[in-house]
């Protein structure tokens, strides 16, 4: 193995970092953009005659573009393994000088002794904010962390002390580095990003839907607070994570035979429900909401809380409206302008669901100067080796729209892509910073926010903002603590 470090023109801070990744277990926290993977070169430079490098990230696409970055600086034997791979050929690939895989391939490699971590000198997680909980991350941590230095990266490790102390517990980690936006050694090379958000109106035969949607939710949040499974019935007040937290805690606790533990979880799920089809309406416009219903009808067949849902006479109404309205969402409208009027230029359109995915795509395909291409996971229907081709399409020009789902949020470096469109604000820091962290990587770029007026847009949209200062506020305090 070669390593080719005359290529490798590290930064001030990157050099500073890189010297504590040295000697210690360390996450390193530096903005979107600014370089984290060629932190992670550099000590697999340092470390390559030491024993094989093992560099972990979320998604194949992750892969395959960290896997380019290495090939330009190392020589020798650098492979991408995927669970396509067969187990035989994949015992082969391990033996690489640098690996690169998805820590799901890593654990059921590990698992069926198809390579052991006593080979390795380093192991990197990239995406580290993920160790959390039972990603495959906190088990692979505990393998490797007496046999090889570990070196985590994220732009954004988390909005509470709680939940970072966990990722550093999890991944062993003994010393942080982190930049912000604001350091002046990292200061001059951080893009300039305009917001806009753009505010459209929630039409009259919607809000009809959404106050029917929201009867349903409150007779079904007054059961939870009557047999005090919650702490107000306020329906602005619950909040879905609530609900999904209180369905977790209530299948933990289910006995067989327990018929009134099985009710509250049925209305629970009832609860989940509501609130994701009014959420569908508010922020995604009736063809959404509308595959929605058709999909509880099927689930009804099988599942009580569908089934009970379907015969509410408000849910009935609200499914009978919906049905009748061709009205697209305002925010369809207010995309087209903001393609219009950049037509030509890069752009990536976010959105949360396949469902919206599609609608945009039929709303932009047509417009002049715009070739779009979809890009989202596998379970949504694009295979891996579809995505990394749509990405290597998207940076030679073949395409220069990408309408995208939180597959291409985490990472992913998408060269000269200029405008960001968020079809939906998100409630969190996390997904914020890195959908804004895809744009602008070169030049100056500019990110639109579509937000329907008096909904559920607005309260995410203030969430996620709070959230990020509460982040910048933890970094902060943890660069003073480290001094």
């Amino acid at each position: 193995m070669k390593f080719h470090k005359d290529k490798l023109q590290l930064r001030l801070y990157q050099q500073a970092i890189l010297g504590t990744t040295l000697e210690n277990n360390t996450l390193v926290v530096i903005p979107t953009g600014l370089g984290k993977t060629f932190i992670a070169a550099g000590l697999a430079g340092l470390l390559c005659n030491k024993g094989q490098i093992l560099f972990m990230a979320p998604t194949k696409p992750l892969c395959v573009q960290h896997s380019k970055t290495f090939g330009d600086l190392f020589e020798g034997e650098l492979c991408v393994l995927t669970g396509a791979i067969p187990p035989e050929k994949r015992k082969e690939l391990w033996t690489s000088d640098i690996v690169f895989a998805t820590p799901q391939t890593v654990t059921n490699d590990l698992i069926k002794g198809l390579f052991k971590f006593d080979t390795f000198s380093l192991v990197v997680f990239d995406e580290a904010h993920r160790a959390v909980g039972d990603y495959a991350y906190v088990w692979l941590a505990k393998q490797a962390q007496e046999k090889c230095r570990i070196l985590a990266l994220s732009a954004s490790p988390a909005s509470d002390k709680e939940k970072l102390d966990e990722v550093k517990e999890n991944l062993f980690i003994s010393k942080i580095e982190v930049r912000t936006e604001k350091d002046g050694d990292v200061e001059s090379y951080v893009q300039e990003k305009a917001i806009n958000r753009i505010y459209v109106d929630l039409p009259e035969k919607y809000r009809v839907i959404k106050d029917l949607l929201e009867k349903v939710l409150k007779s079904r949040i007054a059961i939870l607070y009557d047999e005090e499974l919650i702490t107000s019935k306020d329906v602005s007040k619950v909040r879905k994570r609530d609900m999904l937290m209180l369905q977790g805690r209530l299948g933990r606790e289910v006995t067989a035979g327990d018929f009134d533990v099985y009710r509250q979880i049925s209305v629970v799920a009832s609860c989940i429900k509501i609130m994701h089809a009014s959420e569908l309406l508010q922020s995604h416009g009736i063809t959404s909401l509308n595959e929605f219903f058709d999909k509880l009808a099927i689930q009804s067949k099988k599942v009580k809380a569908a089934k009970n849902l379907l015969a509410d006479w408000n849910f009935k109404k609200a499914r009978i409206i919906a049905a009748d309205v061709d009205e697209e969402h305002p925010k369809l409208k207010a995309l087209e302008a903001i393609v219009r009027k950049n037509a030509g230029r890069r752009l990536i359109i976010f959105t949360q669901y396949r469902s919206s995915v599609n609608q945009i795509l039929k709303k932009i395909s047509e417009l002049p100067k715009v070739k779009a291409a979809k890009f989202i996971g596998q379970k949504e229907g694009l295979s891996q080796k579809k995505q990394v081709e749509v990405l290597d399409k998207f940076r030679s020009g073949e395409f220069n729209v990408l309408v995208a789902t939180s597959i291409s949020e985490e990472g992913l470096h998408i060269e000269n892509a200029d405008i960001g469109v968020f079809f939906e604000p998100v409630p969190s820091a996390l997904r914020s910073i890195q959908r804004r962290g895809r744009i602008g990587r070169v030049n100056i770029g500019k990110i639109y926010v579509l937000i329907t007026k008096g909904t559920i847009d607005e309260k995410y949209y203030w969430v996620a903002v709070h959230k990020e200062k509460r982040m910048y506020r933890l970094l902060d305090s943890l660069k003073r603590a480290e001094k």
